[in-house]
C-alpha cells in the first residue's frame, strides 16, 4: 500500500510555528481547520507537506515532531504495520464532521506516529 508521508510539528502556540515554518521553508499556506495548519511545497516541488498541530501543553512520551501516513484504506493499513510489529495506541474518528480518521501507533521502538484517511 502507498501512503503520502506527511510530517506533523505539535505546537503550543500553533499560529507562530505555522508562521516561522512557512516562511523558513519557502512554502504555501494550503489550509486551516481547527487546529491543524497545513502547509506544502509551491507546486512541483517533491517535498512533504508539513502539518502544524496546535496543543494546549506537549504530551509526555508523545514526539512533538512525527510523522502522518495518509492511506485510502487506514484498516487495511493499520493491519499491515501491526503485522510489521507497530501497536495501536488510540483511535480517533471525526468522519462525522468532515473531518479525518485516524489511529495513533508506535513503531516497535516506541516512536509514535499516526496512519490518517488520505485528503480530499
Amino acid at each position: 500500500m502507498t501512503a503520502s508521508i506527511e510530517i506533523t510539528i505539535d505546537a503550543v502556540d500553533g499560529p507562530a510555528a505555522a508562521a516561522f515554518w512557512q516562511a523558513a521553508l519557502g512554502y504555501e499556506r494550503r489550509s486551516e481547520r481547527g487546529p491543524y495548519v497545513v502547509l506544502g511545497p509551491p507546486a512541483g516541488d517533491p517535498r512533504p507537506v508539513v502539518v502544524i498541530q496546535h496543543v494546549d501543553a506537549v504530551s509526555p512520551g508523545k514526539n512533538s515532531v512525527h510523522l502522518d501516513l495518509r492511506v485510502d484504506d487506514i484498516d487495511a493499513e493499520v493491519a499491515r504495520l501491526r503485522a510489521l510489529g507497530a501497536t495501536v495506541e488510540w483511535m480517533i474518528d471525526e468522519t462525522a464532521d468532515g473531518g479525518s480518521r485516524w489511529t495513533t501507533m508506535s513503531d516497535p521502538q516506541g516512536a509514535l506516529f499516526c496512519v490518517c484517511t488520505a485528503r480530499s
